[in-house]
């Protein structure tokens, strides 16, 4: 279901532990965010794969994504 509407940011993150891109940072959001605000925070994060866990800086990110986009994929059975 598409609202239009964004509802946050999903930040992708290599881990450091394991090197896969399975860390991830959620950032909910009401509206629109400049991209330098979101990477110029600090994350808790840890990894899906390995279970590392820690802090990263948004500029780290090797990608950002709406998540109402994430959640379109999902409902498009990507299994996300």
């Amino acid at each position: 279901m598409k609202t239009g509407k964004t509802q946050g940011y999903v930040l992708t993150f290599r881990c450091i532990n394991c090197g896969k891109h399975e860390v991830f940072a959620k950032y909910p959001t009401d509206g629109f965010e400049p991209e330098d605000q979101i990477r110029g925070r600090l994350y808790q994060v840890s990894c899906e794969s390995c279970g590392w866990s820690g802090a990263t800086c948004g500029l780290s990110a090797i990608r950002i994504s709406h998540a109402k986009e994430l959640k379109a994929k999902a409902a498009g059975g990507l299994g996300l």
